[in-house]
């Protein structure tokens, strides 16, 4: 039987659109590539643009989808409401130490696949994780963390791919629930089981045939996005059997789009839509974000969507499949 990396390569190279069935996801501390705010290395080429500006929007935020990103008293408005899963994507033990009332606890480690760990959890499990932890199509998934947003991202991206939208991720996570002086509880959520049907959302991901295509075409409308930090970009920072950056692709740490303090949180939509255009992401085009496994990638396109980006799609392998790659060219 042909394996699923096989197929997904095929996809790639045929329609440009890949069906990736296994998980990037990773370790997400070892994914979360800790450095300091730094500038967009790398240039856009001047035919490349990213996907569409930020729609026009009366939110006070600026952002175009602020029903992305829920503060911590909108939240509260949602502990009762029967049409809401909110999930806790921290360790266990931090789970059982304290959690939003009536959150569901998920293992962020089961992002990914169990079998081909360097790409998203496939369907079938994912269908029946989800189900287990009371989540069908008409719920309204809150996901949470204290990483920044890095696994509730990336839940949430996982759920996009899957065929669900109806997502949010709480700003400051935790943290910020915690700051903001929120309830907390130890018991154990009560948990209805539901029937969660996938969709396969092939829009919004890719593989490695197809970010190799968009990356050295020329007058390419897409920009290749290199979220992790400067150092794993230039190659100084090695975690792969290659060190460097896909070719031609602009590094802009996903850091940089939360604040510097804690709690941190998203930066303003002014922030974020200069940072972006800095990038080179203009309208009109699509926008392939990859980091490491996919983790960090999940977070900077969950910030593309809140500005209004469309055709942003994933690279789920990411470096760690493009970095021990023999026959992947890399840029320094």
């Amino acid at each position: 039987m042909r394996s699923r990396r096989s197929f997904l390569s095929l996809m790639g190279s045929a329609a440009g659109l890949a069906f990736v069935a296994a998980c990037g996801a990773g370790d997400t501390a070892k994914d979360s590539g800790s450095s300091a705010p730094a500038a967009v290395s790398g240039a856009a080429p001047a035919t490349s643009a990213g996907a569409p500006a930020a729609a026009a929007t009366t939110a006070p935020t600026g952002y175009a989808k602020p029903e992305l990103l829920l503060d911590t008293e909108a939240v509260v408005a949602k502990l009762t409401d029967a049409k809401t899963v909110i999930v806790d994507l921290r360790k266990k033990e931090s789970y059982d130490a304290g959690h939003i009332p009536g959150a569901v606890w998920y293992d962020s480690a089961k992002l990914k696949d169990p079998d081909e760990k360097l790409y998203v959890i496939r369907e079938k499990l994912f269908s029946q994780l989800a189900g287990d932890i009371g989540i069908d199509g008409a719920k309204h998934v809150i996901a949470y963390d204290d990483q920044a947003g890095l696994s509730a991202t990336r839940f949430w991206w996982v759920l996009w791919y899957y065929g669900h939208s109806n997502a949010s991720v709480i700003n400051g996570g935790w943290q910020k629930w915690e700051k903001d002086g929120r309830a907390t509880s130890k018991e154990p959520a009560k948990i209805d089981k539901a029937t969660f049907t996938p969709k396969i959302n092939d829009q919004v991901i890719c593989a490695l045939d197809y970010v190799k295509e968009k990356g050295s075409a020329a007058g390419s409308n897409t920009v290749v996005l290199d979220v992790r930090s400067p150092a794993e970009y230039s190659g100084a920072d090695v975690r792969a059997a290659k060190g460097g950056h896909v070719p031609n692709a602009v590094n802009l740490d996903w850091t940089r789009s939360m604040t510097e303090t804690e709690p941190k949180v998203w930066k303003t939509a002014a922030e974020l839509r200069k940072q972006f255009e800095g990038a080179g992401i203009k309208p009109g085009s699509e926008v392939i974000t990859y980091c490491q496994t996919g983790v960090r990638a999940a977070h900077s396109l969950f910030t593309l969507q809140l500005m209004g980006y469309g055709g942003a799609k994933v690279y789920d392998g990411s470096w760690q499949e493009w970095g021990n790659n023999k026959d992947t060219p890399v840029g320094r």
